[in-house]
């Protein structure tokens, strides 16, 4: 009990972190986004992803997003994130406070994983870096007992996407580095790549393509392969 209690007063801390000013950058607009994409990884093989995906501005202070992810590797996945934005004179400082989770139903297993992160985001570029933790569990534990529960009590976070134009174009091309995407933290020398892509038809639907491959080994010197995927989205802007 102890080790939730810590994980939640953990994540909560950023929320009430509140910017004195409005600040307006990027997407402003309510979204919905249906995805479906393909991955092959080591251990599940070849699976289909569908994921629903939501992008709430609240107000010129603060953006939400939830994510719903269904897999046929029989993997069931959400993701939270709360981003409070703070005025600087150049580009958008944000808080993101992470909060995911994982029901691995073919190995019968819960993963419970969280961070918060200092984010800088300016046109062409959006950088983040901060620090999570990681609680697992068999379903078949009991809750109420603590030394059934492992933990992954620090996991360093970070995340660099670079644009090739103005995050408010109306289509883009992107690279990212990370250790983290919508629905999972991997550990500091397991980054993720990835490739994307979005074309706006109008000023509500957007198309998207991404694409992610996540080779294994320290530092990915003469790693083998371990995982890759892709994704193509439609999104409707209200």
């Amino acid at each position: 009990m102890k080790k939730i209690l810590l994980f939640s007063l953990f994540l909560a801390l950023p929320l009430v972190a509140w910017p004195a000013l409005p600040v307006q950058h990027g997407d402003s607009a309510y979204a919905l986004s249906l995805s479906a994409g393909y991955g092959y990884n080591s251990t599940y093989l070849s699976h289909g992803d569908f994921d629903i995906s939501a992008f709430l501005p609240v107000n010129p202070y603060c953006e939400l997003q939830a994510d719903i992810r269904l897999s046929t590797a029989d993997v069931y996945s959400f993701g939270f994130q709360a981003r409070p934005k703070f005025l600087i004179p150049v580009g958008c400082l944000y808080l993101q406070t992470q909060i995911l989770y994982r029901d691995l139903h073919r190995n019968l297993f819960h993963e419970f994983s969280g961070a918060v992160s200092l984010g800088y985001r300016m046109d062409y570029v959006d950088f983040s870096l901060g620090c999570g933790m990681r609680l697992m569990r068999p379903f078949a534990l009991d809750y109420h007992s603590t030394e059934q529960m492992v933990a992954e009590p620090f996991i360093l976070t970070y995340s660099l996407r670079v644009f090739v134009r103005p995050q408010s174009a109306d289509w883009n091309l992107y690279f990212r580095l990370s250790d983290w995407d919508d629905f999972q933290i991997e550990r500091v020398w397991s980054p993720i790549f990835g490739l994307g892509a979005w074309y706006d038809i109008d000023s509500h639907c957007r198309l998207g393509l991404m694409a992610d491959c996540k080779p294994t080994g320290m530092f990915h010197l003469n790693a083998a392969f371990y995982a890759a995927s892709a994704l193509a989205s439609f999104s409707y802007r209200f």
